[in-house]
């Protein structure tokens, strides 16, 4: 216990950080996905070929090796130094860009194509239905699964840490290493893992509350 006192600075900054940085590529992962959703709701096959690609590819992709593929690879391909930060953001932004464009697509599908058609019939253009009609009524689909995204993200954030990124779960490692032989070590890794799980379940229950909100608006 006293360990975790001396420590909880650390801890609390490892936090911050965790929850920065996955906030950020969630950011990046929303305008990103959004595109490559609305692609694969397009009229063109080509554009629904090429953003279907793109999202298979990174969600078949594990994110350790996406992470490396940008810090290692794009440092070899261009001769641009990325800081462990911008590298982890760009892979985390890329895995979440594939599963936003999954919730996207959803969302923009969940819209009957009779609103559309019946919104066409009063003289209203198809940017305006799109605008007014479709995605004002697709976000609220999209919220709740956006949320679990955002879990995912903040979970996969701490993949960073072998890059050298410190963020919570690298913060952990390295106070384990510290007391390494000390009984507090385990403690350590027990308290990382509380604190996954509580940020995530209270994400998980906010994105419950909002897709009950969503229901019961309906």
């Amino acid at each position: 216990m006293v360990i975790l006192i001396d420590y909880s600075f650390l801890l609390i900054r490892g936090l911050g950080i965790t929850l920065w940085i996955s906030w950020v590529a969630l950011l990046l992962a929303a305008l990103i996905g959004a595109l490559i959703g609305l692609g694969r709701t397009s009229k063109r096959w080509s554009i629904r070929f090429l953003t279907g690609v793109y999202a298979e590819f990174f969600r078949s992709i594990p994110v350790l090796v996406t992470l490396f593929f940008v810090y290692y690879g794009l440092t070899l391909l261009t001769g641009i130094n990325l800081s462990t930060f911008v590298a982890a953001t760009i892979a985390l932004a890329l895995e979440g860009s594939a599963m936003m464009s999954e919730v996207v697509r959803g969302g923009l599908q969940s819209i009957a194509k009779g609103q559309r058609e019946a919104a066409l019939s009063t003289g209203m253009k198809a940017w305006q239905v799109e605008l007014f009609i479709v995605w004002p009524q697709a976000i609220r689909v999209m919220i709740p699964p956006a949320v679990g995204v955002y879990v995912s993200t903040l979970k996969a954030s701490s993949l960073a840490s072998v890059i050298g990124y410190v963020e919570l779960t690298k913060t952990g490692l390295l106070i384990r290493e510290s007391v390494r032989g000390h009984s507090g070590s385990l403690l350590i890794l027990v308290v990382i893992a509380t604190i996954y799980v509580i940020i995530n379940f209270a994400i998980s229950r906010l994105g419950a509350m909002l897709e009950e909100r969503n229901n019961f608006v309906n």
